[in-house]
């Protein structure tokens, strides 16, 4: 974990190098205002540290920044996310990625989704997806192991990511699709 003077120091030297390049107003306000969030988020994440007392009790949630840090060290920030994959913003359509959205900017929604708690993906094929989604409408409490057909189709080796005890709408909601079998 690093301290709060690393990230500070670090902010400092982002905009030290950020300066030494001409840039247009527009750019520069833009910049400014990420630079705020960062220092907010920075100042945010350390006083609630201060706050809890107890810590070394508390099961702490990996966020989307911890867990894919090297593959977005790989591709640099400016990325994208495509079924589920991190990748350069370059190589991937606009109407593709995870951050497309005509109301909100996609650096916006970047930022965003860096500081949520990560969520393991529900690996499933597209057929064991289009059948699984056909349950959409179930009762919210319903389980994957009230659904006869669904029990029957795992015991013959489909749905192998899935507990039977797992709430239907809970692995619509994390469900990744792979393009096969064994990806």
């Amino acid at each position: 974990m690093k301290t709060k003077q690393e990230y500070i120091d670090a902010l400092e030297c982002i905009t030290k190098e950020y300066y030494s390049t001409v840039r247009f107003p527009k750019e520069t306000n833009k910049f400014n205002s990420y630079l705020r969030l960062f220092k907010g988020l920075v100042n945010e994440h350390f006083e609630e540290k201060q706050e809890t007392h107890f810590d070394c009790f508390e099961e702490k949630e990996e966020t989307n920044l911890e867990h894919f840090e090297d593959d977005i060290a790989t591709v640099g920030f400016d990325f994208a996310i495509k079924d589920g994959k991190i990748m350069s913003c370059k190589d991937c359509c606009c109407s593709e990625c995870r951050f497309d959205d005509s109301d909100v900017a996609c650096y916006t929604l970047r930022l965003n989704w860096l500081y949520q708690a990560y969520e393991e993906k529900i690996r499933l094929t597209q057929f064991e997806y289009d059948l699984i989604n056909t349950y959409s409408d179930c009762h919210a409490l319903c389980k994957f192991s009230d659904c006869k057909q669904l029990r029957k189709l795992k015991d013959k080796g489909y749905f192998k990511s899935i507990d039977y005890d797992t709430n239907i709408h809970d692995v619509l909601k994390k469900i990744e699709v792979i393009k096969d079998v064994n990806s």
